[in-house]
């Protein structure tokens, strides 16, 4: 069996838009606690000879804000506070239950430090130097993250995805072949009716015929989508013969465009609250900070406890359970391969779980890696596991959100959020056909496409973020309009200053 793990790493913009708890603080976090420790882990398996290469989608948007100055030098200052404040907490923990935790933060910030000046802050730089090696595959996905099926225009998806390629292209000096729908979120071809007023409606061309035509061959989707859909291959009698293999095999769309499926029984190892590893006891507590330093100290312990029933953090005892479960998840993937020795497992997560949200995670990765590249599970990137032999298939809509549908990022809170969407791309579509201002056309569209992030709807659906949102999404939208409308030099210089990505921005794609 063929083992395509794949991570998505995905942050919105958040360069000059404000701190902390929502900011650039957040990016800087997971640069420490995710992507530099991918880049670690990387050396090491390279170092040690280990062949397990995987697929790394970095999106556009995150990209952009990796490669920025700004958030290059902000990083530094932010590592080199973390690593003061961690110094502190030994000092203040010296002798206490707490102090292996306070030491164990000194080491982890010293390494990061010193990795970042190794890289000179290129991280984009070092994952594009994996990818020459063979070790990864690097693939993109749309510009900011938008949200395909629900955008009101072919053109606005359009826009997202050929400037998603293009900047995956200044980065990383490839076209990539695979493309990671945001949201998992996919729509056929057929007549569509806007949710709300604006958009058009009228028969649309499906998600997958759009990226088939910038010259993309395969993405990722949840597997319901899948069961859903699984009578359409033989709905007058038995199966074919190779549809049991379900969620284990490459499938095809009816514009060519190939698909992997997640697997459930392997993502319910770690997304579970019930069953997933994150969740051990002795693992460290993600939510529960210092109240003089802010870094964490202490562990799951229970995830029914109140946080201040935590108990302090054991690194030692939390390293070594990662063996433990890297095992069993090494045995699960074993297990599936016994049974179908043909087929292709399509692990699939957030990349930022690992590291991040589950501090331990990219030790687990390795370790798991390592484990299977002794075992007759191949670990490869996905460009090799989607040249088996294909199924065709036809899938409805739907998302791995709620339900499978697009409820969390359509729903009565976020209503609001879709009127305005449509309404500034009717208007970028008109503009490109009147305005000359080539510089005015330009921030209009970084300043749509930032619109129409994702992001910005799901944190209003899980109350996350709520307000910062609204601020962020009525924020691009009021740029949006004052720019159509006519602004100052100075005050274009300033707008271009404040939200500065995707230099190369081809309004031009707004065309019919």
């Amino acid at each position: 069996m063929k083992f395509a793990l794949v991570l998505h790493a995905h942050l919105p913009y958040v360069r000059g838009h404000g701190s902390w708890p929502f900011g650039e603080e957040t990016l800087f976090e997971v640069m420490a606690e995710t992507y530099l420790p991918l880049l670690r882990m990387l050396e090491a398996l390279a170092q040690d000879g280990i062949q397990a290469p995987f697929t790394l989608g970095i999106t556009p948007i995150l990209s952009e804000q990796l490669a920025d100055e700004r958030i290059k030098a902000g990083f530094r200052t932010y590592a080199q506070d973390r690593l003061s404040r961690a110094e502190g907490d030994l000092i203040r923990y010296q002798g206490t239950e707490l102090e292996e935790s306070a030491r164990y933060q000194v080491r982890f910030w010293e390494t990061t430090l010193k990795q970042y000046e190794a890289l000179s802050g290129e991280l984009l730089k070092a994952f594009r130097q994996r990818e020459e090696e063979g070790l990864l595959e690097l693939i993109t996905s749309n510009a900011t993250h938008g949200y395909s099926p629900l955008l009101g225009y072919d053109e606005a998806l359009w826009a997202q995805v050929k400037t998603g390629l293009q900047t995956h292209r200044r980065h990383f000096k490839k076209d990539p072949t695979g493309y990671w729908l945001p949201e998992m979120a996919y729509r056929p071809k057929g007549p569509w009716t806007p949710p709300v007023e604006g958009g058009r409606a009228g028969l649309r061309p499906g998600v997958d015929e759009v990226l088939m035509r910038a010259g993309l061959r395969y993405t990722f989707l949840d597997a319901h989508l899948l069961d859903r859909s699984l009578p359409v291959l033989s709905p007058y009698g038995p199966w074919p013969e190779k549809a049991p293999s379900g969620h284990y095999r490459v499938y095809e769309l009816p514009s060519g465009l190939r698909v992997f499926f997640r697997d459930p029984k392997t993502a319910l190892q770690v997304w579970s609250a019930d069953y997933g590893y994150p969740g051990d006891g002795v693992y460290r507590e993600f939510h529960r900070k210092d109240p003089v330093s802010g870094l964490h100290h202490h562990r799951v312990t229970d995830r029914r406890l109140d946080l201040a029933q935590k108990a302090p953090y054991d690194p030692e005892a939390a390293f070594a359970r990662v063996g433990v479960h890297a095992e069993h998840f090494a045995t699960l993937v074993e297990g599936i391969a016994q049974a179908h020795p043909e087929g292709v497992l399509a692990a699939c997560y957030d990349a930022e779980l690992f590291g991040h949200w589950w501090h331990e995670g990219v030790a687990w990765l390795e370790a798991v890696l390592r484990r299977l590249s002794r075992s007759k599970v191949r670990p490869v990137r996905a460009k090799e596991a989607v040249q088996a032999e294909a199924v065709r298939v036809e899938l409805p809509e739907g998302s791995w959100g709620r339900g499978g549908t697009h409820e969390v990022w359509l729903n009565e809170k976020t209503l609001d959020y879709w009127r305005t969407v449509y309404r500034a791309e009717a208007a970028m579509l008109e503009a490109v056909q009147r305005l000359k201002d080539e510089r005015r056309l330009r921030q209009m569209m970084r300043e749509l496409l930032l619109l129409e992030s994702s992001d910005w709807p799901f944190l209003i659906d899980t109350g996350q973020a709520e307000e910062y949102a609204k601020e962020r999404y009525q924020g691009h939208a009021d740029r949006f309009f004052r720019l159509l409308n006519g602004v100052s030099s100075e005050e274009l210089k300033a707008l271009e200053a404040l939200d500065n990505p995707f230099p190369e921005a081809d309004f031009r794609l707004y065309l019919a």
